[in-house]
């Protein structure tokens, strides 16, 4: 039960992230919340990680520092074996 809850909470956590960034104006601001959603690919949930999958490509070119970071996770996240990306 307590793992179910913690995939819940990362999940809510993920939603709460894309929702600030879609809603920020300026989202250069904001790139703490996009380095959350990239390390989210490194859990344990597979909902948080099917959800990171939506929202990295979602907010890509706003962080062409984090370009790298973003293509690598994009590839763990195809590389992975129980995720259907």
């Amino acid at each position: 039960m307590a793992a179910a809850d913690t995939d819940a909470a990362e999940v809510e956590r993920l939603y709460e992230l894309g929702e600030r960034l879609s809603s920020a104006k300026d989202k250069s601001q904001h790139a703490a919340d996009y380095e959350a959603i990239i390390s989210a690919v490194k859990g344990q949930s597979v909902k948080a990680k099917q959800l990171a999958a939506q929202l990295i490509p979602r907010f890509f070119r706003t962080f062409p520092a984090l370009a790298t970071r973003a293509m690598e996770a994009m590839f763990d996240l195809i590389d992975m074996e129980e995720l259907a990306v």
